[in-house]
């Protein structure tokens, strides 16, 4: 159940452009990556090469998946936690 705390937090990020800012990096970052080594990237590998704190990169890699920008693909162990994930690629 998503709290009211959590509502006004998310319309802050919008409001203030920070969540656009994050999806921009998160999509600029993803789309490096798979260019030069052709792999795709778990969010905690994102979070690591952005800055930016896991439970941010998971909303935003959310809203960039239903902005078509996104997609996930096969099942992998991610390199920085060793569990399995699903990774994302740029469509």
């Amino acid at each position: 159940m998503i709290t009211h705390t959590s509502k006004l937090a998310y319309k802050q990020i919008n409001d203030e452009g920070t969540s656009e800012t994050q999806k921009k990096t998160i999509l600029s970052i993803v789309k490096l990556h798979y260019n030069q080594v052709k792999r795709d990237m778990s969010l905690r590998e994102i979070s690591s090469k952005t800055g930016i704190e896991i439970n941010a990169v998971s909303g935003r890699v959310n809203d960039l998946k239903k902005d078509g920008k996104l997609q996930t693909t096969v099942k992998r162990k991610c390199t920085i936690t060793n569990r399995l994930v699903a990774p994302v690629i740029p469509t």
